[in-house]
């Protein structure tokens, strides 16, 4: 996939910061800037999925509550003490 130029402002510190790590890891600084970009929107899009799930699952009422969820991992450990 053909990369498009953009432009992403930095303040000196952070800027600072990545320069020293691409240094260190032997890459260029966009690079690592892109890298870095890439797996924050991955990051976040799981995110979103999971509580898109989990507000699915609320509003058709599957959910557990605490202590029944407590009293299964409970026992869950103690099984694997044994």
């Amino acid at each position: 996939m053909p990369l498009k130029a953009t432009s992403v402002r930095l303040d000196d510190e952070t800027l600072a910061r990545i320069g020293q790590m691409a240094e260190a890891m032997d890459r260029p600084r966009a690079w690592l800037m892109a890298e870095a970009i890439k797996q924050y929107v991955s990051r976040e899009e799981w995110f979103i999925r999971e509580v898109e799930q989990g507000l699915a699952a609320a509003d058709d009422n599957r959910v557990i509550n605490h202590a029944d969820l407590k009293a299964r991992w409970e026992a869950k450990r103690a099984a694997q003490m044994d």
